[in-house]
């Protein structure tokens, strides 16, 4: 999977959002034959009807076909957009309602213009050339800037060593377009011919005073990462826009205006916080063979308040994805910690476990052997450990 930034023109993105718009119709089709379907089968287990004889539940194959036989009086318009872009519409409606049965979400909601995230896939027509990239229906569209991933996926093509499966076109809330590529590779190395990295073992523990710690076994720390302040530091812009945006009259060309202006800030900072953690994580993935992090109940601690903003600036989740597949990118192997793992109880030179540790306590004192260390540096050792 690559994902790079798209350069279209005002023409070009115009047709990508009405695609966005044919993939949300065909969504919202889906949903309301599966809506139909369900409040049948209640009206039915109203009369006692036994389940066996009662309505059954629509697949996905049941929804193309009807929307197949309904198609030309719905959407006369169809032929503008690739057929993939329906039927990957026609998809998450059935699965949303999969879910529902299985008692593990909520009954899925209709999508509205403003509140759906514009995003559709094609599989079909598909190229990539410098600078370009080809989408079905939709021509040939620039490419935001140059990367090694682009110029090595071009060659993979060339040579059959690959093929593109999907791509997944999507705009940000700051009204930027990306593509999202996914691939697969049809001539693989043997894992025995990678490179695998030198360094030790090491483990990584995450914290709001510093970012991240990486530690060996012995206590050696190293590397560190500085905490992240990119959306505190742009709190006030923020907030100044988000103000703005409600003062706005609702469906108002202004008010559409400062929902874009908004929604650059919050992607430049996301962008910023996001980048200091894929020159983090990639240095760390090339840097050593085994790399050991936390697995962090992120949306728990997100309940104190007066850590809430520290802790969602320092991308604890995302900097444990990034490490799961560059780990295996460069042969390497990461190992999540079981969550009541207490890494940062436990003394790292005699095993000693303290039963409470305050988080305002920043210095580890052992009971046992008398150690001093930094509490950050003593849970990345037992993590390393």
């Amino acid at each position: 999977m690559c994902g790079w930034r798209l350069k279209p023109t005002n023409v070009q993105a115009a047709a990508l959002l009405r695609a966005a718009g044919a993939r949300r119709f065909a969504f919202n089709w889906a949903l309301a034959q599966v809506k139909a379907n369900q409040d049948q089968w209640a009206a039915e287990a109203s009369y006692d009807i036994p389940k066996g004889d009662r309505t059954r539940p629509f697949s996905y194959f049941d929804l193309v076909r009807a929307w197949d036989a309904a198609k030309h009086t719905l959407a006369p318009w169809r032929t503008e957009h690739s057929v993939r872009t329906f039927r990957y519409g026609i998809r998450p409606a059935h699965t949303a309602h999969s879910r529902f049965l299985k008692g593990q979400a909520r009954f899925p909601r209709f999508k509205a213009r403003r509140r759906d995230r514009p995003r559709f896939t094609v599989t079909d027509g598909l190229h990539l050339q410098p600078g370009r990239l080809r989408i079905a229906k939709y021509g040939w569209v620039a490419l935001g800037a140059p990367c090694r991933a682009q110029a090595k996926l071009r060659r993979l093509l060339a040579r059959g060593r690959a093929r593109i499966l999907n791509i997944t076109v999507s705009r940000d809330p700051g009204g930027c377009w990306y593509a999202s590529v996914c691939f697969e590779p049809t001539m693989t190395a043997s894992p025995q011919t990678y490179n695998r990295p030198v360094g030790a073992a090491v483990g990584v523990d995450v914290g709001v005073k510093t970012a991240a710690v990486v530690a060996i076994a012995d206590g050696t720390v190293v590397a560190t990462l500085k905490v992240s302040r990119a959306r505190r530091g742009a709190l006030a812009h923020l907030k100044h826009l988000q103000r703005g945006l409600s003062r706005t009259q609702k469906g108002s060309a202004n008010r559409a205006k400062a929902r874009r202006r908004l929604g650059r800030a919050h992607a430049r900072v996301d962008a910023v916080r996001t980048s200091r953690l894929h020159q983090f994580t990639a240095w760390l993935a090339k840097s050593h063979w085994l790399v050991v992090v936390e697995d962090i109940a992120t949306a728990n601690l997100m309940r104190n308040h007066h850590l809430a903003q520290a802790i969602g600036d320092q991308g604890w989740g995302e900097l444990a994805r990034q490490l799961g597949y560059k780990t295996i990118r460069h042969g390497g192997t990461l190992v999540v910690a079981d969550r009541w793992f207490p890494s940062s109880k436990t003394c790292s030179a005699c095993g000693a476990v303290k039963l409470k540790l305050p988080l305002a306590v920043r210095t580890y004192r052992s009971d046992v052997c008398a150690m001093v260390v930094d509490r950050d540096t003593n849970a990345a050792a037992n993590l390393a450990a």
